[in-house]
């Protein structure tokens, strides 16, 4: 009954999702994107013979985290093609950049019919599925295939709705799984504790993925300019309308510093949020000159793709999102040796948590705790650099999960 009510509830989605596409830009790359999938797989599957690995990420911060095993699947396994999917067109727009992916394609909406049909055509040797997108019939239609199938990088919490007494039917799906491939140690015992045994500790491959970045060449005029002189730089990543209120009340008040804001959306409501509020001058990324750039406390990046490099101009990092859902990507910046910042939504993210006790992360939950933590960092830089080295180290000592898994891996690959 409760698969029922699940595939309900997966139709009514994406029927709204196309109704939206009549107002917004992002839900008809959603919808459109999916048109044709079959015959767009079909053509793959039939152009070549060889064996099949796919790949599947939900949106971009998945494929971020999955990119490390993606493309060591490819360098060890060069003969098998890659299909990678994605659910969302964040992620679906990056991936279909990546050489190490031979086919990317959006993924159906989840029903009977299309796991059947899209399982029948690829018949995939493995399926990896990144961190915990749980798609269940597609789960039932692998294991009815006897095709393995694993979660990599995957988390659990106690008060996930298929830990629930009434949600055994998906637990019983989860069980079917060849293998949860889990950030810690906490996800592994919570697995067992509920029948399911084929669990390895392997840990997080984003440290995999992000501590190749200081590493990747990378400068840029506009963003050296502006960050030329004594004041310090705040890289404030991936922020929500939010954390604007809180980053405009301290630049307002602290003339001296400067911001490079880059947005999660970067949309003009977006990018208003934080101007509407800011009384001193910003200026847009895309129309900055960087031979006459005038004088400005704030740039904002208008342009998608280069936060995870930007990181590396700050004094100190701040990270969206964290007076919303969640925070973003804390390790982006991290991995530079800069302390970061982000507000009081980050407790379902480990890496947050340790970061914190460890000394290297900092939560703020209103504008006045901005500016204490704000204000140490700029009158002790013995703080601010103790705090980075913390950052840095903790993300280089987690790095490994990408060849953990592998090593796994190569036991369940035809």
């Amino acid at each position: 009954m409760m698969l029922l009510f699940y595939s309900v509830g997966i139709r009514l989605y994406h029927f709204a999702a196309c109704v939206a596409a009549l107002f917004s830009a992002k839900a008809k790359l959603f919808c459109d994107g999916r048109k044709g999938v079959f015959e767009k797989l079909l053509k793959e599957v039939e152009q070549n013979h060889s064996p099949h690995i796919w790949f599947h990420c939900s949106s971009f911060g998945e494929y971020e985290q999955g990119r490390p095993v993606l493309h060591k699947l490819k360098a060890s396994y060069p003969d098998h093609r890659i299909v990678l999917t994605f659910f969302s067109p964040s992620g679906y727009a990056q991936g279909v950049k990546d050489a190490a992916a031979d086919c990317v394609l959006y993924l159906p909406s989840d029903s009977v019919a299309h796991a059947r049909k899209w399982i029948s055509l690829l018949n995939p040797s493995l399926a990896v599925f990144v961190k915990y997108d749980f798609w269940f019939h597609y789960m039932n239609e692998l294991s009815s295939k006897k095709i393995p199938f694993v979660y990599v990088s995957a988390i659990f919490r106690s008060n996930q709705f298929f830990f629930k007494s009434w949600a055994q039917s998906f637990l019983s799906i989860l069980r079917k799984a060849s293998a949860f491939y889990v950030q810690n140690h906490s996800s592994a015992e919570l697995l067992k504790q509920h029948g399911i045994h084929r669990v390895v500790v392997t840990g997080d491959t984003r440290f995999d993925r992000v501590v190749q970045l200081p590493g990747t060449p990378f400068s840029d005029a506009v963003i050296e300019n502006f960050s030329e002189g004594d004041e310090p730089v705040i890289v404030a990543g991936s922020t929500w309308p939010q954390d604007h209120k809180l980053l405009a009340e301290y630049i307002n008040k602290n003339p001296s510093a400067k911001i490079i804001l880059i947005p999660h959306e970067v949309s003009e409501s977006s990018i208003s949020s934080f101007t509407s509020l800011c009384n001193k001058k910003s200026i847009l990324y895309s129309q900055a000159d960087h031979l006459h750039q005038p004088q400005a406390s704030v740039l904002i990046i208008d342009r998608i793709g280069m936060l995870s490099k930007i990181y590396r101009y700050a004094t100190w990092c701040y990270i969206g999102g964290g007076f919303g859902k969640g925070i973003h990507n804390i390790l982006e910046g991290a991995v530079y040796g800069k302390s970061v910042v982000f507000g009081p939504h980050y407790h379902k993210f480990a890496e947050a948590v340790r970061l914190i006790q460890l000394g290297g992360a900092f939560a703020v939950s209103d504008a006045a705790q901005l500016q204490t933590v704000f204000n140490k960092f700029i009158a002790t830089k013995e703080f601010t650099e103790r705090a980075g080295a913390v950052s840095k180290n903790f993300v280089s000592e987690n790095a490994g999960a990408t060849d953990a898994v592998m090593k796994q891996l190569q036991h369940l690959i035809s």
